[in-house]
Formats: structure tokens, sequence, C-alpha cells
């Protein structure tokens, strides 16, 4: 079996951004720039410049770009705005009352956040400076309380509308061959999955570790957080009316429209208008949270910047390194190794789950899915797995992103709430506990044993 010049691009590619990244402590966004030069030299060093540029371009002319820009804003806006928070005292008042309730609380919240922002990192920042102290104070050890809200931040990459499900729409391989109204239900099916893997994994360690029932007193109401936060809930009305405006009857009621039509439900680009419409409700719903002066302004804008400047960087890079190795033929040299391995197709899909879930840890899931989303997916379809399928599979292994140590942010993340020093201490629970079962259950989604809708 021939290895050609598209897989020694990637595997060079691979351990560069890793050695640069881990080695030398550098930014990830830096990595990726050098290992997009990397990659652009297998296209021949005299061909550097110019594949380096038309890379760049195609990468910049995707609409995905200016979601993840989108939902790096709205993440901001969420949380300056105190959405994130009521939206968790809301899930207290119900789920605080059971045994270990914050760590049930951090489970489900941690699905609301990452629904809406698939941000891994801000998801075990937001999420677990609430829960992780109120789990703290309910009697858990702070090694688990930080090794929970890490191995819950990737949850939201598997549901939807996350940022990483906008990416495979808008991947080259998947577009126009998977809508994005059938992906959104099969999707949150196939994330519900991993939730409902996370509680039975939370009640395991209730009673691994004695946890009691918290005081009834330190609990709200239902009536009452309603009272204060239902109003946060109308953050969801951003995903629902454009997902009823070009899927189902509405739908086609308004292509039978002469006034409006096919073509503008066609043009109605939901990668845009759902972070779009969360931001503006949150803004409207969260005016009072927000600055009152220039100076606050200037440093929510400033504080958003970054964050976009970070983000934009690394999956800028990403999508033009994608660019650069499938001028290599990267793709069709993955696919034809992994269809000329003659493996079972069971075998076949758990390896492609598990380099996912490796390359998610020191890549981000964002990067993951621009580097290997394309092979992934067509590898998965070469053995007979539905297309819908297969992007749910993708999906939930690059939702292992946060619980991949070593350097998954979110490790580093949660740590630092939790007051650990050691964070070597999350490795073996993450790997086993978080890791491994997770892949698993995307593995059974993409061979049918677990059902979704529509795949």
């Amino acid at each position: 079996m021939d290895i050609g010049i598209g897989i020694v691009a990637f595997v060079v590619y691979i351990v560069f951004v890793i050695a640069w990244y881990l080695g030398l402590k550098r930014s990830i966004a830096e990595a990726m720039l050098l290992g997009l030069i990397v990659c652009c030299a297998f296209s021949g060093v005299q061909n550097i410049p110019t594949t380096f540029v038309n890379s760049m371009r195609s990468a910049m002319k995707q609409d995905v770009m200016a979601a993840i820009i989108l939902f790096t804003m709205m993440a901001s806006i969420m949380t300056q705005t105190g959405i994130i928070t009521r939206l968790v005292h809301i899930l207290n008042s119900i789920l605080g009352r059971l045994r270990g309730g914050p760590a049930y609380v951090s489970a489900c919240a941690s699905a609301l956040f990452g629904m809406v922002s698939g941000a891994s990192s801000a998801n075990a920042a937001t999420v677990g400076s609430i829960t992780i102290p109120w789990m703290r104070e309910s009697g858990w050890p702070k090694e688990v309380t930080a090794t929970m809200n890490t191995g819950n931040a990737g949850l939201g990459i598997c549901i939807p509308p996350s940022s990483s499900m906008f990416l495979m729409l808008g991947l080259p391989a998947v577009a126009g061959v998977v809508e994005a109204g059938d992906l959104y239900f099969a999707l949150l099916c196939g994330g519900l999955w991993t939730l409902a893997y996370r509680l039975i994994l939370t009640r395991y360690y209730v009673s691994k570790y004695h946890i009691p029932t918290i005081d009834r007193k330190n609990i709200v109401g239902f009536g009452t957080a309603m009272k204060q936060g239902g109003s946060s809930l109308t953050m969801f009305l951003g995903i629902i009316i454009p997902l009823v405006v070009i899927t189902g009857p509405v739908a086609t009621l308004l292509e039978g429209l002469a006034s409006y039509g096919e073509d503008a439900v066609g043009a109605m680009n939901i990668i845009i208008w759902v972070p779009v419409l969360i931001m503006l409700i949150c803004l409207i719903e969260g005016r009072k949270m927000l600055p009152k002066t220039v100076d606050g302004w200037v440093k929510l804008l400033l504080s958003m910047a970054k964050q976009c400047c970070n983000c934009g960087a690394v999956s800028l890079f990403a999508m033009a390194c994608s660019n650069a190795l499938n001028e290599t033929s990267f793709g069709e040299d993955m696919t034809t190794i992994l269809s000329s391995l003659s493996l079972p197709k069971f075998v076949l899909i758990l390896i492609i789950g598990y380099v996912i879930a490796l390359a998610a840890g020191p890549m981000n899931a964002t990067s993951t899915t621009v580097s290997l989303g394309p092979v992934a997916y067509s590898a998965m379809v070469s053995v007979g797995v539905p297309p819908v399928t297969a992007i749910v599979a993708y999906l939930i292994f690059a939702s292992t992103e946060g619980a991949s140590p070593p350097m998954s942010s979110p490790i580093f993340v949660s740590s630092s709430i939790a007051g650990i020093d050691d964070v070597s201490v999350m490795f073996k629970p993450l790997i086993f506990h978080y890791c491994i079962p997770i892949v698993f259950v995307g593995v059974l989604v993409a061979m049918g044993w677990l059902p979704i809708i529509g795949g």
C-alpha cells in the first residue's frame, strides 16, 4: 500500500503544529499559520507563495468564517448579559434537589450553552464558574468537579446549532448533499445520546463519592427562578425562527408565494442568521447588564475583538491549510488508504473516531473539522454510513475536544476554577470516563444501533 504525498503532508502538518504548540508553548494560531506554510511546501517549494495566497483567498470566501466570528461574539454577549447565569439558575431549581444536583445542572447547562455556542473553553469557563463552587459546597472533591466540568465542556459541539455543525455543512464534500434542516434533528438526537451518557456517569459519581442532597433552603423554587430569569428563554427564538423559515410547512408556504418564492427561502443563510438573531435577543433581554459608560463599552468591545481575532485566526489558517492539503490530494489519499484496509465497518469507524479524538484535543474542534472533517465524512460514507449519520457521528467524535488530555484548554480552565495545581490527576478519568465512551457512542450512532431522526 503506497502512502501518497497528501498523507505525508498531513502527518508532518499535525506533528509540526503539536510540537510548535505543545513543545515550544507558542500560540495555536501561530502554530496553525506555520503549519499552513509547511503544507504549502508539499505542493513545491517554488509554489509556496501561490498556494498560500490561493488557500487563504478560498478560506476567506467561506460563509463559515463569518459564522465563526458571529458565534464568538454571541458567546461573549450571552455571558455579558447574564443570560447563561439565569438559565443555569432555572436548571438548578429543577435538578438541584437531586443528590449531587449541581453536577446534573453542570451537564445540562453545558448542553444549553453549547447548543448556541459550541465553544468548549467558553463553556467550561461560563458554566464552571457557577456550578463548580456549587458542587464543592455540596461535598464534591475538587478534582472531580474539574473533571466533570471539563468532560461536559465539549458537549455543545454535537448539539445543534453549534458552529462546528455549520462548519461541516459548509465543507465542499457536504454542501449540496446534506441540508441544515435534515441535520438539525438528527444531530439533536445524537447530542441527547451523549448527554444521557453524561447523566448516567454523574449518577455513578454520586454513588462513588457518596454525595448528599444539598439543603433545600439554598435552592430557589422553579416558579421564582422562572419569574427572575424565564424571559432569558426567548434566546432560543434565534434558533427556532430561521429553522422554521427554511424547513417544514412554513418554508413550503413561503416558497409558493409570488412575493417571496423558492429563491428567497434558499437565500436564507441559517449559518449567519442564528447567531445574529440570538445576539439581538440577548442584547434586548439583557440590556440592563450592558455597560453604562464609554469605558465599559470600550472594554467589552476590546474583549470581544480579542476573542474574535484569536478564534478567527485559528479558523482561517485551519481552513486555508485544508485547502492546501487538497492541493496534495490528501482527501483522495486518505480515502484510498481507509478503503484498502478491508476492515469491518465497525472497526474502521472506531479507528476514525479515535483519530478525531486524538486530534481534537490539541487542535480544537474547529481546526480538526476543517482538516479531518471531509476525510472522516467521506470515509464513513464510503463504507455505507448515510451522509447525515456520518456528520452526526463525526461531531460526536469531535465533542471529545474538551476532554482529550493533555492540552485541551477546558482542562486548564476548569482546574483554575477548582483550584487544582496538578492537572494530570484529571487525565485518567477524562480518557476512560469521557473520551473512550463518547467515541463509542458515536460509533453506535454510525452503525445505526443508536437511532437518530433522519439518519
